[in-house]
C-alpha cells in the first residue's frame, strides 16, 4: 500500500557519504561536562546528592532543578560508557518516567539546561535500540517530540544548534524489535513531525542554526525530504554555503552538476575549489568543467563564448549546450544561440521546435526576428514535427 511505502522511507534507509563526510563545517561541541548545566542555579535543590533515588531525581526534573539534571546527565554518561544491554520492561518503564519528568521541567531550565535536556533525551531513546526492546518503547516518542520541537523554536541559538545535532541521529533510528504496521507508521509520523521544524530552522536569522539544520538534513536518506537544504547554496553567509557542499557533495540526486558549476564563480575560494573537486569526483573532465564554468558565468560575454567552442564539436552533443543557451537571460546570448542552432547540420525535432518557439514567443523582438529567419518551412514543419498536445491531429475526425 502507498502509505506503508511512505512510512518505510522514513523508518529505514542507508545513507552513503563521500570522503568529505557530512559533519558540521561550523565545528563546536554542543556537549557539556557532567554537572555543568547545574552551575549558577539560584534555587535550593530538592536532590540531596548523586545517590538520590530515581523518584527524587524525577521530582527534581519536573520542577526544573538543575542539580537533578546534572546528576541525570552523569548517570546517563556512565551508562553510555558501560556495555549496552537490552532494557527489561521494568527498566523501560523507569526510563520513560524519567523522560516524561524531563519533558515536564524542560521550560523551567535555563538555556544550558534545555540544551543538556536535548542531549539526555536522545541518549534515553538510544537505550530502546538494544534488542530486544521492551514493548513500551513507542511511549518515548511523544515526550521526545515535545522536547525537540520546543528546542527547535527556542530563542537561544545554542539550544537550537544542540537539538539539531541530536536529531540527525533519529532519521534512521529503529527500536530493537520488529515493528507492527501501526508501530511503523507511528515511528514514520514521529520523524516527519521533527522534519517540519527542522525545515523552519533553515530560515533562521542565525547562521549557526542554518548550518546545523543543513547538516541534520544531510543525514536524512530521503532525497526529496533533504532537498530543501540545497537552496541555501546561494546563502549570503559563506559558512552556510560551505555546509551545503560538505553535506551533499556525495548526493548527486540532491546536489546536481548544474548547481555545482554555478559555485565555480563563488566569492569564496574554498567553495570554488570544493565544487571543482566534487565535479571531478563525479567524472567530469577539466575541459567539461571549464566549459560548464563559462556556461554558468555571471558575465553574458563568457556564456556567449561557449557557443563558438561547442557548435562544431563531435565528441559532445552541441545541441544540448545550444538549447540551454537559447534560454539565457541575456538576449544577445539567445540570438547567438538560435543562429548556431539554425546552422546545425542535424536539424532535429527539438531544434526545429525551439526555433519556432523562439520566433513566436521570445520576449525580445530582436530574438524573435533572428529566429523567424531560421524557421523551417511549413512543409518541413508538418513532415518533421509531431503534433503538439491538444492538437486536432491527435484526435482525427472520422470521414
Amino acid at each position: 500500500m502507498p502509505e506503508r511505502r511512505r512510512a518505510g522511507l522514513w523508518v529505514t534507509g542507508v545513507l552513503a557519504f563521500t570522503a568529505a563526510g557530512a559533519g558540521l563545517f561550523f565545528v563546536s561541541s554542543a556537549r557539556r561536562r557532567p554537572h555543568e548545566a547545574a552551575r549558577g542555579t539560584a534555587t535550593v535543590s530538592a536532590v540531596a546528592d548523586d545517590g538520590s533515588s530515581r523518584e527524587a531525581l524525577n521530582q527534581g526534573l519536573r520542577g526544573g532543578d538543575l542539580k537533578a539534571l546534572g546528576i541525570l546527565q552523569q548517570r546517563v554518561a556512565d551508562a553510555n560508557n558501560a556495555p549496552r544491554n537490552a532494557l527489561s520492561e521494568a527498566e523501560g518503564g523507569q526510563w520513560l518516567e524519567t523522560l516524561n519528568s524531563l519533558r515536564a521541567g524542560f521550560l523551567s531550565f535555563n538555556p544550558a539546561g534545555r540544551a543538556t535536556s536535548a542531549i539526555i533525551a536522545a541518549s534515553v531513546l538510544e537505550k530502546f535500540s538494544a534488542e530486544p526492546a521492551p514493548p513500551q518503547w513507542i511511549e518515548a516518542l511523544k515526550p521526545l517530540h515535545d522536547i525537540y520541537t520546543a528546542s527547535l523554536s527556542d530563542a537561544e541559538g545554542f539550544v537550537r544548534f544542540t537539538a539539531l545535532n541530536e536529531i540527525r541521529r533519529f532519521w534512521v533510528w529503529m527500536p530493537g524489535r520488529s515493528l507492527t504496521p501501526a508501530e511503523e507508521q507511528n515511528l514514520a509520523d514521529w520523524k516527519e513531525g521533527l522534519h517540519r521544524p527542522v525545515l523552519r530552522c533553515l530560515a533562521s536569522d542565525d547562521g549557526r542554526t542554518r548550518i546545523a539544520a543543513i547538516n541534520t538534513l544531510g543525514y536524512l536518506p530521503v532525497d526529496a525530504a533533504a532537498a530543501p537544504a540545497v537552496a541555501y547554496l546561494d546563502d549570503t553567509a559563506t559558512d552556510v554555503r560551505r555546509q551545503v557542499l560538505l553535506s551533499f557533495a556525495g548526493r548527486p540526486g540532491v546536489l546536481n552538476e548544474d548547481m555545482l558549476l554555478k559555485r565555480l564563480h563563488d566569492t569564496d575560494e574554498a567553495i570554488r575549489e570544493a565544487a571543482k573537486t566534487t565535479l571531478k569526483v563525479r567524472g567530469l573532465s577539466d575541459e567539461l568543467i571549464s566549459l560548464g564554468g563559462l556556461m554558468t558565468s555571471p558575465k553574458a560575454d563568457q556564456r556567449a563564448s561557449v557557443i563558438a567552442l561547442v557548435k562544431d564539436r563531435n565528441d559532445i552533443d552541441p545541441i544540448v549546450w545550444l538549447l540551454q543557451l537559447s534560454h539565457d537571460a541575456d538576449e544577445s546570448v539567445r540570438i547567438h544561440a538560435v543562429e548556431a542552432l539554425g546552422a546545425q547540420k542535424s536539424q532535429t525535432v527539438s531544434v526545429k521546435r525551439r526555433i519556432v518557439e523562439m520566433a513566436r514567443s521570445d520576449r525580445s523582438q530582436q530574438v524573435r526576428d533572428a529566429a523567424t529567419k531560421l524557421m523551417p518551412s511549413p512543409e518541413e514543419t508538418t513532415a518533421s514535427l509531431p503534433p503538439l498536445p491538444g492538437s486536432s491531429m491527435l484526435n482525427p475526425k472520422a470521414n
